[in-house]
């Protein structure tokens, strides 16, 4: 029977034959998920063998990788923002650009004085970009929601994995329907924001196994932005903050949305390509109050 380690070369040959972008990467995955080990101890096993039914398994699951079932359910995780998370089918797959505004939502969460901060993730899906702020912001007490019964169920299944269960709630809700009376510091969002011309362009990996629902927001791609702000604008603080995803095209329409509320727009936060892909925008306190920039 071959080692650990023999099957990892003979996977990432093969993977590099077929072009995948991050061979090594994908095969540790692979392996990780059979020998059922979280990625970074797949080279403890490096020198033990690979029993049939194992081989069977992983030859099963690069089968569908070639047809282009996505790494993450396949793998059933992904790391984001240095994190573990667990993923599976059904559930929108989280992209690394949305790490660039995290990171400055992180920020700006760490500078606030309360005790307790209060935050809601809205659309949260696998629930990282709420827990990821909640890990490294302890006096955050979040609340995520998402329409779908199985993104709610995985992101509970996160929050108790990363430990910040007793600071979490995730709700089966319809935006903020199902939401108790309460005031957030922040509101999050990566709400779906594809628009409907450009579902055909997008690449077979998305549009085959990614769910329709987590992707398309209507003819200009802003029904749910602007439901979003509309509806959050109510559950938010006066002087608090939306950190909003976006596509990069939808700026100015966000501006002029934000106008047309009681809403402030701060400023934009580049993605990893230097593209316009998230905005600061902040419920007005006072006209002369100083925003944060």
């Amino acid at each position: 029977m071959p080692s650990v380690k023999e099957v990892w070369q003979g996977l990432v040959k093969d993977l590099k034959e077929h072009s995948f972008s991050s061979p090594a990467r994908e095969a540790r995955l692979l392996l990780a998920s059979v020998l059922e080990v979280e990625p970074s101890r797949v080279y403890l096993f490096w020198d033990e063998e690979l029993p049939p039914p194992k081989l069977t398994h992983l030859h099963d699951i690069f089968k569908k990788r070639l047809q282009g079932v996505p790494i993450q359910y396949l793998a059933g995780e992904w790391e984001f923002f240095s994190l573990p998370f667990r993923l599976k089918k059904g559930v929108f797959i989280p992209r690394l650009d949305t790490e660039s505004w995290v990171e400055e939502a992180i920020v700006y969460l760490r500078s606030l004085p309360e005790e307790k901060i209060m935050v809601c993730d809205m659309g949260c899906g696998s629930g990282v970009i709420g827990i990821s702020c909640a890990f490294w912001v302890e006096n955050l007490y979040l609340y995520g929601a998402d329409i779908s019964p199985k993104a709610v169920e995985l992101s509970k299944e996160n929050a108790h994995l990363l430990g910040v269960e007793k600071r979490s709630v995730f709700l089966l809700s319809d935006l903020f329907s199902a939401f108790p009376p309460v005031k957030f510091d922040v509101i999050l969002s990566n709400p779906p924001y594809v628009r409907e011309e450009d579902w055909d362009s997008l690449s077979p990996e998305i549009r085959l196994y990614e769910p329709r629902e987590a992707l398309l927001a209507g003819e200009e791609g802003l029904d749910m932005i602007e439901r979003v702000l509309k509806e959050g604008e109510s559950f938010l603080k006066e002087g608090g903050l939306f950190f909003l995803e976006h596509d990069p095209e939808q700026k100015e329409a966000i501006q002029k949305l934000a106008d047309t509320l009681f809403l402030e727009y701060l400023r934009s936060i580049p993605d990893l390509s230097g593209r316009e892909r998230a905005s600061v925008i902040r419920k007005r306190r006072s006209k002369n109050e100083t925003a944060y920039r």
